[in-house]
C-alpha cells in the first residue's frame, strides 16, 4: 500500500479514528527517542507533586476533541 493509499483512507477517518491512529504514530515515534523515554523513566521515579494533579473530569475535559 502506498503513501498515498494510506493518506487518502485516513482523510476518510472520523475524527474520533483519526486522532487514535495519530496517538498510536505519536507513541510508535517515542519508543524510538531514547532521549524521551529517559525522561519518562526520569519522571516516574520522581515522587509525585499531588500540586500537578488535575482530577479526571479535567482529564477529559482536556482529552476530548476540539469542536469547531
Amino acid at each position: 500500500m502506498s503513501i498515498e493509499v494510506l493518506k487518502k483512507e485516513l482523510a476518510g477517518l472520523a475524527d474520533q479514528d483519526r486522532s487514535q491512529i495519530m496517538a498510536y504514530l505519536v507513541s510508535l515515534q517515542d519508543l524510538q527517542n531514547d532521549s524521551y523515554l529517559a525522561g519518562l523513566a526520569r519522571k516516574i521515579d520522581t515522587p509525585a507533586d499531588s500540586s500537578r494533579w488535575v482530577g479526571l473530569d479535567e482529564f477529559d475535559r482536556r482529552l476530548a476533541p476540539k469542536k469547531g
